[in-house]
């Protein structure tokens, strides 16, 4: 499935993404969003996880994104099965759903799962998430900015 599978309702600020195969052929609520290395917008994949605190990433894209990681805040985060993962955490500018902002990420050579993570810091304050497994479908709506 391509980057443009999604489709967006301008009216409501509705974008959805349909499920896209994961490594092992199961639909999952996997979906594109681009990141800014500094010059130009990439795109990446990461699986939706409301489970998750942070969005997670391979080491590999603080590469990419010209991240010093020496220089980036080390956390530990507990996964599901109990063990623990070592993440650096640092800012990073994502367009999503059509729209553009900062969310914290952690990144890590530890990541062993084949994908990238979307987590809630910084998505879920901005989007209300549905996930319709029956359907394959995550619709994402924006929410109105909060006033200061």
């Amino acid at each position: 499935m391509d980057r443009s599978s999604f489709k967006k309702s301008s009216s409501l600020q509705h974008v959805e993404f349909p499920y896209m195969k994961d490594a092992h052929g199961h639909y999952a609520p996997i979906v594109y969003l681009q990141v800014w290395t500094g010059n130009r917008w990439v795109y990446l994949q990461a699986y939706v996880d409301s489970g998750a605190s942070w969005s997670v990433f391979h080491v590999d894209v603080a590469q990419l994104l010209g991240i010093k990681l020496n220089r980036a805040k080390r956390r530990y985060v507990s996964l599901g099965n109990g063990s623990v993962l070592p993440i650096y955490l640092q800012h990073i500018k994502v367009r999503f759903a059509g729209t553009e902002f900062l969310v914290p990420a952690g990144f890590s050579d530890a990541l062993r799962m084949g994908f990238n993570l979307m987590g809630r810091a910084g998505f879920f304050t901005k989007f209300t998430v549905c996930f319709n497994d029956r359907a394959r479908l995550l619709t994402v709506t924006r929410l109105p900015s909060r006033s200061p």
